[in-house]
């Protein structure tokens, strides 16, 4: 499934130096690693509860265009429905709220790297 994901100015900003950092292709699979390093920490309630997503409004100039797997879709919205985040008017939206969540958490940890590397 493709997947428009919006973003703020700040996490667009972290996305691109992280991607530089880690020397990874492109933000496409800066996005897969962070997902699926999300995953492997599984610490959805320290991610989704404290760390969520707040203030400014996002930009729609700061998205990017993600290909996911179904599976990884259908994770993130049961994310979205256990932490019970605000109603979106889409999917992409939705995605996109749990991809800023999980960056805001990461913004925060000082060792990203077993995420990245």
């Amino acid at each position: 499934m493709r997947v428009k994901i919006t973003l703020k100015d700040p996490q667009k900003e972290w996305l691109n130096k992280i991607t530089n950092d880690f020397s990874l292709q492109n933000n496409e699979k800066t996005i897969h690693k962070l997902i699926r390093g999300i995953s492997e920490l599984n610490q959805n309630d320290d991610v989704f509860g404290e760390y969520r997503c707040v203030g400014d409004c996002y930009s729609t100039d700061q998205s990017l265009e993600v290909e996911l797997e179904d599976e990884t879709v259908s994770k993130i919205k049961d994310i979205f429905q256990k932490y019970d985040f605000d109603a979106y008017d889409s999917e992409e939206e939705e995605i996109s709220k749990i991809i800023r969540s999980m960056i805001n958490f990461l913004e925060e940890e000082e060792n990203i790297k077993k995420i990245f590397t």
